[in-house]
């Protein structure tokens, strides 16, 4: 198994599948919540393209990162 470096400037869609998978999961988890409605597929495309640093204000990306 190759160990992955996780750091801030990692995007979303170079994490293992696992990880994506959490992380899309969680984020879905916070658009569903959102007080106004929006386009939660939409939303997670955005996501694969983000870097970590982008996801802070969506989720808890701090645990995901290598310490």
């Amino acid at each position: 198994m190759t160990k992955v470096n996780i750091i801030a400037h990692t995007y979303a869609c170079e994490l293992p599948e696992t990880i994506q998978n959490q992380i899309f999961q969680e984020c879905k988890e916070t658009f569903k919540s959102l007080a106004f409605p929006v386009d939660i597929e939409e939303q997670l495309e955005t996501v694969k393209c983000c870097k970590m640093c982008d996801l802070e204000d969506t989720i808890n990306v701090q645990k995901y990162y290598t310490k």
